[in-house]
């Protein structure tokens, strides 16, 4: 906890004033990335470059993913540039190095499986070395990622489970399993070149799909599982905190249109029960009894005018081999598959610099569809609105709604909600999320977050066995 005291004390002490316009790099996963990340050049002497920690930077870019100077206030890491030493590792030899932590901070006031504190923290070290710079192979990156999350609180009375809301979608995707205590493995561990004239891009090893797939930049602030990856895909996704090893390929056709597909190790959604690829290396990879998640995305862009940018990506999975379910099948299913639409569309924009780094107003939402006779979700839909560098002298702020409705199945052998007391419950019914946050970036390595979430009917259920929940939240992130 004295490490939570310490990013208490510096967020109090950060001034919320201009130079707070980069958003932080890339903290512990995914959904812990602010959106809408507008740097403010004039605040800094150059405009720094963020790379995303799962999808590869391209060749140029580790030269200025970062910026550490002016410790401790003005640069995307408290530690600084380590007596110039971290900006010469990242300038003569392509090597990147950073390290985040975030206090997560939940209160569930009412319904959900029970009321009060809940909460973890999640910490991630990682490097990114630019294969070009430090070795001579153009195109090449190699990327390695470190993780650990610790609840702060003990399990629910009578049960394993430390999250109090019941949500089965998920009220916070930076949560792990809430029946784990804590999570430390080698989250993702990769190797990716650039190919024919930049055009196509190859990873392999463990990576986490929803950073590719699935995923809509505007929603990327939101803590609810819906915003990031549709419900159907709850029980397959190859994603935080089970990364698994990989194929993955994007290809550019145009400045227009871009088709990736994924082949990953799909043992994490095996029949009854795993094993789960988070904890594990590649060996499954090769020898997972036909487990396979295979995903192709397909997406296209167009811009309404200088200012308002859009795109839209269409998907298909199939998640093959003898799958589990979450009912009380004694046998599981086979070759499960689904789609999914999405679409996101900057409705206005102050200037098209704002624009570009996708700042201003912008719309979005995702469909999503699979089998109701092997998935337990059929059918969900979310959108909502996210607003980025909208206020005066706050460039990297954000302010985000969206609502989500995810439809159960209605056979208990492919799901059963859970009744209070963790016994299995009725099957169908829906759940649904109504989700307001206000990030600010009080400095470029220290945010806080804090939001609400009004969850009805948390888990499903035909007669939902919990009362509506309302969660109350607070992230603080504080790169290093």
């Amino acid at each position: 906890m004295l490490l939570h005291f310490v990013v208490t004390i510096l967020t109090v002490m950060a001034p919320i004033g201009d130079q707070a316009a980069a958003a932080p790099a890339t903290p512990a996963n995914p959904r812990l990335t602010p959106p809408g990340q507008v740097p403010d050049s004039e605040a800094l002497p150059t405009e720094p470059t963020r790379v995303n920690q799962n999808v590869s930077p391209t060749t140029h870019s580790m030269r200025t993913m970062g910026y550490y100077g002016q410790w401790p206030l003005e640069c995307d890491g408290i530690t600084g540039d380590w007596g110039g030493f971290r900006n010469t590792l990242m300038m003569d030899y392509g090597l990147n190095v950073n390290a985040s932590y975030t206090s997560i901070l939940q209160s569930n006031v009412h319904g959900g499986l029970g009321t009060g504190f809940y909460g973890a923290s999640p910490i991630g070290v990682r490097l990114t070395a630019d294969l070009d710079v430090l070795a001579g192979l153009r195109g090449s990156t190699f990327f390695i990622d470190l993780e650990h999350f610790n609840w702060y609180n003990g399990p629910l009375a009578g049960s394993e489970n430390r999250d109090k809301s019941g949500s089965w979608v998920g009220d916070n995707g930076n949560f792990i399993d809430p029946t784990n205590a804590r999570l430390n493995q080698i989250a993702q561990l990769y190797w990716s070149q650039q190919l024919f004239h930049d055009t196509l891009n190859a990873t392999f090893g463990k990576m986490d799909a929803n950073e590719h797939f699935s995923s809509i930049e505007a929603a990327g602030s939101f803590i609810y599982s819906a915003a990031s990856y549709t419900p159907t895909l709850n029980q397959f996704m190859p994603t935080y905190p089970n990364e698994a090893t990989g194929l993955q390929l994007i290809w550019t056709l145009n400045n227009t249109v871009t088709g990736s597909f994924g082949w990953f190790d799909g043992t994490s959604g095996a029949f009854p029960n795993g094993p789960a690829t988070g904890p594990r290396g590649p060996a499954t990879f090769f020898d997972n009894a036909g487990h396979w998640f295979f995903i192709t995305q397909w997406d296209a862009n167009w811009s309404l005018s200088d200012t308002q940018p859009g795109t839209i990506g269409l998907g298909a999975w199939l998640q093959t081999g003898n799958t589990l379910t979450a009912g009380n099948s004694a046998a599981g299913v086979h070759d499960v598959p689904g789609f999914y639409v999405q679409w996101q569309q900057t409705i206005w924009a102050p200037d098209a610099q704002t624009a570009e780094n996708n700042g201003g107003l912008a719309g979005f939402g995702q469909f999503g569809w699979s089998d109701p006779d092997k998935n337990p979700v059929h059918w969900s839909i979310m959108a909502g609105l996210n607003a980025t560098g909208i206020i005066p002298g706050r460039p990297a702020d954000s302010i985000g709604l969206q609502g989500s409705y995810c439809n159960f199945v209605d056979d208990a052998a492919i799901f059963q909600s859970m009744n209070t007391d963790g016994s299995a419950g009725p099957s169908g019914g829906y759940e649904s999320c109504i989700e307001l946050y206000y990030l600010a970036q009080l400095t470029p390595c220290v945010y806080v977050q804090p939001g609400i979430e009004w969850i009805e009917s948390p888990g499903g259920g035909s007669t939902p066995p919990l009362r509506n929940a309302l969660v109350a939240y607070l992230q603080v992130g504080i790169e290093f």
